[in-house]
Parts: C-alpha cells; sequence; structure tokens
C-alpha cells in the first residue's frame, strides 16, 4: 500500500493528511505549491503538539512547509523514522511509498 493511500493518512475527522497543505514564511514567493511537489529537506516532530509532524521542502527555490497530523501515534513516530530516511527524495516518490509494514 502506497503511503498516500495509507488508511491512517486519513484523520477520524474525515482530513486528508497527504500531501501537506503547503506555506511558507518567505514573503516572496506569491504562489502557493500544492501537491506533491518538491525535494523533503528536512522533517521535525512536534515534541509540544503530539502526533504532528513538520515537513519542509525545497520547490522553485524556495523553502515550504507542511504539516501531517495523525490520530495514531504509533503510525506518527513510525512514519517520522521512515521519512528521516527519504531526505534528499521527492514529494511524489515519498508518496510511492509501500508503507504496508507500517501498523
Amino acid at each position: 500500500m502506497q503511503l498516500r493511500d495509507h488508511p491512517l493518512m486519513t484523520r477520524k475527522n474525515g482530513f486528508q493528511s497527504w500531501p501537506p497543505l503547503w506555506t511558507s514564511p518567505d514573503p516572496a514567493p506569491t504562489d502557493k505549491p500544492q501537491g506533491e511537489v518538491g525535494i523533503l529537506d528536512e522533517i521535525d516532530i512536534s515534541h509540544l503538539i503530539e502526533k504532528k509532524l513538520f515537513l519542509f521542502i525545497i520547490y522553485r527555490d524556495h523553502r515550504y512547509m507542511g504539516m501531517l497530523g495523525f490520530d495514531d501515534e504509533t503510525f506518527c513516530s513510525q512514519l517520522y523514522t521512515l521519512l528521516k530516511s527519504k531526505l534528499g527524495h521527492s514529494i511524489r516518490e515519498i508518496g510511492d511509498l509501500d508503507v504496508s509494514q507500517l501498523v
């Protein structure tokens, strides 16, 4: 099963975590990228807000951030470990990953 299709990527409230909604702290980019774009540059797990991952991508020479929220803490932790090993990979390629082994 691909990451984008994993049932735990959908929250109980119906919100789809994948692909993240991208935002930028840089006021220069006027376009907001959408979908599976960019290269994964960094990932961080929140220790203040549980079950959240923050992804940072490079897209068209700008840095953007997206958040993934989960209902399942184990899945969040497993995904964090997996994504740490995928720095430098495209977001589309990450969405294609087989994550059948997770939770």
